[in-house]
């Protein structure tokens, strides 16, 4: 059997297009496709058969490009996310009018609960995975003639089986394969992260997932919301020997030394983070990496620790400036033990953006103000401020439906059909606000934010943006930067778009 995974184009002209479990993003990097890379791996175990990949949004191909390129196969994989769907079905098009080949869509947020309805809009489209490809496709290519048998599996005139109540799950990481870099040469792609106030530096890199699940359950994220997807509320992770053998394989293997831990919290336990890092340092692993994870779930030593072991930017989920706020997001910390956090961090060598958000059904004229003066408060490296969005059957979405919060009749056709982003704009009033009065507050806030960190950071601290300058290898490189600079300075310190 032919098998061939496809990475569809980019959606924008400059951008690339990250497609992951949760939601699309627009990156100035190249982002690593974890989902195929992974698969592929798991599809290549199977000598019977024969697995191609094309990544056409690292190459920056357009659709006749992959058109073009696209070889003749059996069955053709490919993934998509919220946003992107209707965008990323013109790869199951093409490959039914040039090779007839089975199409798998892979997509995270939207199918699992809406399968039958995306089947319909797109008839191309032969089956949904509804869970964990890792588990679910290897299953159903072994019986695409009779797939009603098939946990985590939609198709036309199968409706039952597009939202089983247990898809397939992946419970020992260790036992999974290293990804396919041979499919997905590591060397084509890129991470980012913070060296400057408000400035990323691009580095070549891979994504890697080390963990599974989350226990928190926080009410806006997708992992809370297991039903149909896979997750299960229970955490799981690979030891820290098979994170060092990845790392140490595409380090060795392809020269490339940049890690995005694409965990949904890499320090969950403490233990474990500690060991990876000893570990990378006592084998004078050169590697610089980011992650994301939660203000209690790390300390000054382990930061240190982190830092040591080539660390160089924590992503934290701050969410809200009110603390019973913060309690109902499953965020049980305090504004004292956030800002000691965000300050060990930078003490400790490393890059902190804290991410937070407005507009769930609680939100107030007093909660917001109270998220503006913690966001001040915190003095990180940045503060992204974005709108939360209703991501289908998440508990936020169930409270804004059920108590008629949402601003339109059909989450699935805005996240199909249209090219919604989280954070673009509210799809949901609170229960105190408008969504006007709402987007109109978000807007200001984020912009008072903006112009803090501007001049705290930027102009107070003019010596810190010598990183910014340090990465130009070129005069050209240099003239790039004259452009942007009023730009930057506009939309930061006054709030346009510039």
């Amino acid at each position: 059997m032919r098998i061939l995974l496809v990475n569809p184009p980019r959606y924008g002209k400059t951008l690339y297009s990250l497609r992951d479990e949760i939601c699309f993003q627009d990156v100035s990097y190249v982002p690593f496709p974890i989902r195929l890379a992974q698969l592929g791996a798991i599809l290549q175990e199977n000598a019977a058969w024969s697995v191609g990949a094309l990544d056409a949004n690292a190459a920056r191909w357009g659709w006749d490009d992959l058109a073009r390129r696209m070889p003749e196969a059996d069955v053709v994989i490919f993934q998509s996310a919220a946003g992107l769907i209707k965008h990323d079905a013109q790869v199951a098009a093409i490959a039914k009018r040039k090779t007839n080949a089975r199409t798998i869509l892979i997509e995270n947020v939207v199918a699992p609960i809406y399968s039958q309805r995306i089947l319909h809009d797109f008839p191309d489209i032969d089956f949904v995975i509804c869970g964990f490809p890792e588990t679910i496709v290897p299953d159903l290519l072994r019986n695409q003639d009779h797939p009603a048998g098939v946990s985590g599996v939609a198709f036309r005139g199968q409706a039952a089986s597009a939202q089983p109540e247990r898809p397939g799950d992946i419970n020992k990481l260790d036992d999974l394969p290293l990804m396919a870099y041979d499919l997905f040469d590591p060397r084509k792609y890129s991470i980012g992260y913070l060296d400057a106030p408000l400035h990323e530096r691009i580095v070549p890199g891979i994504r890697l997932r080390t963990s599974r699940d989350c226990p928190f359950g926080c009410p806006f994220c997708l992992v809370g919301a297991g039903r149909g997807r896979g997750y299960t509320g229970k955490w799981k992770s690979m030891s820290p020997a098979r994170v060092l053998h990845e790392l140490e394989h595409v380090v060795q293997t392809y020269d490339v030394h940049g890690f995005f831990f694409w965990d949904e919290t890499f320090t969950l336990d403490r233990k474990r983070a500690a060991e990876i890092c000893d570990r990378i340092i006592k084998r004078k692993l050169d590697i610089e990496w980011r992650c994301l994870t939660r203000i209690d779930c790390v300390d000054e030593p382990l930061l240190r620790t982190m830092a040591r072991a080539g660390c160089k930017l924590i992503e934290y989920g701050i969410e809200a400036g009110d603390p019973e706020v913060r309690v109902r997001l499953k965020k049980r910390f305090s504004d004292d033990d956030a800002v000691r956090i965000v300050r060990a961090t930078r003490t400790a060598g490393i890059r902190a953006n804290c991410d937070m958000i407005v507009g769930m059904p609680w939100e107030t004229h007093d909660t917001l103000s109270r998220t503006l003066r913690l966001a001040k408060r915190l003095s990180a490296d940045n503060v992204h401020l974005t709108m939360a969005f209703p991501l289908p059957r998440t508990e936020f979405h169930d409270i804004a439906e059920a108590e008629g919060l949402l601003q339109t009749d059909d989450i699935y056709t805005k996240m199909v059909h249209e090219r919604v982003r989280v954070g673009a704009k509210p799809y949901v009033r609170t229960r105190a606000l408008a969504a006007r009065d709402l987007e109109t507050a978000w807007r200001e806030i984020r912009k008072q934010i903006n112009r803090y960190y501007f001049v705290k950071n930027v102009l107070l601290r003019p010596w810190d943006m010598r990183n910014v300058l340090a990465g130009v290898r070129s005069p050209k490189e240099l003239l790039r930067l004259v452009p942007k600079a009023p730009k930057f300075v506009l939309k930061h310190l006054f709030g346009t778009r510039g």
